[in-house]
């Protein structure tokens, strides 16, 4: 991946999927998805995300605790940490939305899957991904980076 010139910040969309490996152990590529989360916090990377980010990740964070692979007092302080990141959320707004209704209808993805191609789409920035089905339908629309691939 190319870093930019100097002082140059790399824009990137962020997913679940990434943001999960930040606070579970032992997940694959959980060493790309920690450097991806100390470049965010240091400002070399701007990151953004759909607001299904939040969902999304704290209904894996609650699956964990029912697993009990995390205590919930943990989830909430991982989401608070997650949201102290600076990860610029962007909703999806009515007159937006049919544009994620047709790139999941026409990937075969989920409306919030696609609501990540759609904010990368918009802002012209790769979207990183753990999420293999993701990255193999969605880069027709979207430029995608697996997080195994991700080097920054």
């Amino acid at each position: 991946m190319d870093k930019g010139g100097e002082g140059e910040r790399v824009k990137l969309i962020v997913d679940a999927s990434v943001a999960a490996k930040w606070i579970i152990p032992g997940e694959p590529w959980e060493e790309e998805a920690n450097n991806l989360k100390r470049a965010i916090a240091l400002g070399r990377v701007e990151a953004y995300a759909p607001t299904i980010l939040t969902y999304e990740l704290a209904s894996v964070l609650l699956k964990a605790v029912r697993k009990g692979v995390l205590k919930a007092g943990d989830g909430i302080e991982a989401l608070r940490a997650v949201g102290s990141l600076g990860i610029s959320l962007t909703p999806v707004l009515w007159e937006e939305v049919a544009e994620v209704f047709e790139a999941a209808n026409s990937t075969s993805l989920t409306i919030y899957d696609a609501a990540y191609l759609w904010l990368s789409k918009k802002l012209d920035a790769a979207l990183v991904t753990a999420d293999e089905k993701l990255c193999k339908k969605g880069g027709r629309i979207a430029k995608i980076i697996s997080l195994q691939d991700l080097k920054i």
